[in-house]
């Protein structure tokens, strides 16, 4: 491979990092998340906001003191720093007169596994867990979701209960680049947060059918954004408060008011943070999957930002700890990874799939798979996991860059992306 190798060290998982050593020659772009100061102090920043909102009445003017106020927040699967945000907004709604016991917690899973007590706690602070309700929203079970018809392209409308009753709705989230939905944040938080299984389905399902990926990340004009805001402001979603990180995962911007005007506020200061140029497609790819690292199904996520920056017929080498493994709730993801775009398509049309949001994923799993090739570094995924998802194992990192380079030549031009949720634009 060469002589004068540069030595980058990627995270892996939240406190341990790997080294990737690539030959100086080969190099061709690294890019992380862009530089951003943190704010100095985050609370005063997220109070002030609230009395002046963007495109939003002050919280003053939206909430009274007889309201029953329900707050979604995201879960271990997202960065959010819900234990910093909670108790500035707890505080905030104290303040204008709403008492803890007309406050609760719903936790936006979407169709991921329920957060444990400890987790929880971990996640939004004791002092939160202490102060008002936080509990898990259950997108199975019929009884505890309200139908609220359709929207305008036909989808269903299951929402959670608790979400539905509210008089006061305030989603706390994070921006970033997101694979479905163009960007994470803003309505998400409700769609597919704290909506019903067939409500997810479908959104999720009219993003996977978009070819190519490319068509959906980063961008917010499209007809599944549309349908995701549409969603949650039918639910009632009345306010925002989100967040977008720089690379010590501190808080760079916060944004707050209208869902979707104060969160398009936020993509902007997010896109020169989350958005890096790079020069062109690369022969290999190597993308640290951190922070979409709990399983495979968020994994896949910087898999698919990675094959936005690999050459046609290239190598994406995805470093990933996945402690759980493919998908705690999504089996059908593992069983039918290595069939085709065409076939895991009809089957969903056939409904042979009965679980159509891991058949979404399978349609962008399979895109990836029909673009590069993908060899896999992983304490949490077995070597059966990675061939039953079509990938290449790799029992060390060094391995997979052997690998990487036997199969794309010696000259091949390598592509370092530093972060899982940076979605590399080619220049």
């Amino acid at each position: 491979m060469g002589s004068d190798p540069m030595r980058i060290r990627l995270p892996y998982g939240k406190d341990k990092t790997v080294v990737v050593d690539v030959p100086d020659k080969n190099m061709y772009f690294i890019v992380d998340r862009g530089e951003a100061p943190a704010l100095k102090n985050p609370p005063d920043e997220i109070r002030k906001s609230l009395k002046n909102p963007i495109d939003a009445p002050s919280l003053q003017e939206l909430v009274g003191s007889k309201d029953k106020v329900v707050i979604v927040g995201d879960d271990i699967t997202r960065p959010t720093p819900q234990s910093l945000l909670m108790p500035v907004l707890l505080n905030e709604l104290n303040a204008v007169g709403v008492p803890y016991e007309n406050i609760q917690v719903i936790i936006a899973l979407g169709t991921h596994r329920e957060m444990s007590e400890k987790e929880i706690r971990e996640k939004y602070g004791s002092e939160v867990v202490e102060r008002v309700p936080v509990l898990n929203h259950d997108y199975k079970d019929p009884k505890k979701l309200v139908d609220m018809g359709k929207t305008e392209t036909g989808i269903p409308i299951s929402v959670s209960k608790e979400v539905y009753n509210a008089d006061f709705v305030v989603g706390v989230g994070n921006i970033v680049p997101h694979c479905y939905a163009g960007w994470g944040g803003g309505g998400k938080i409700i769609q597919p947060g704290v909506c019903g299984e067939e409500t997810t389905a479908m959104t999720h399902v009219m993003a996977g059918k978009v070819r190519p990926i490319s068509k959906l990340i980063g961008r917010l004009d499209h007809t599944v954004k549309e349908e995701i805001d549409a969603v949650a402001l039918k639910a009632g979603l009345n306010l925002i408060v989100n967040t977008v990180l720089n690379r010590e995962d501190k808080i760079s911007h916060v944004v707050v008011g209208d869902p979707v005007k104060a969160f398009r506020e936020g993509v902007r200061a997010a896109e020169k943070i989350y958005c890096p140029k790079v020069p062109g497609p690369a022969d290999i790819v190597v993308v640290s999957s951190y922070p979409a690292d709990i399983d495979y199904w968020q994994a896949s996520k910087p898999l698919d930002y990675a094959s936005v920056a690999v050459k046609q017929g290239g190598t994406i080498v995805l470093i990933t700890p996945c402690p759980d493994r493919i998908s705690p709730t999504h089996p059908v993801l593992r069983e039918r990874a290595t069939l085709s775009f065409e076939e895991n398509l009809r089957a969903i049309e056939d409904k042979e799939i009965e679980d159509l949001i891991a058949g979404a994923s399978l349609l962008l799993h399979t895109q990836i798979r029909e673009r590069a090739e993908v060899l896999c570094y992983s304490d949490g995924l077995t070597e059966e996991d990675k061939k039953a998802l079509g990938f290449k194992h790799a029992s060390t990192v060094e391995e997979a860059m052997e690998t990487a380079f036997e199969s794309q030549g010696k000259d091949a031009k390598v592509g370092i992306l530093k972060c899982g949720e940076i979605l590399p634009v080619l220049g």
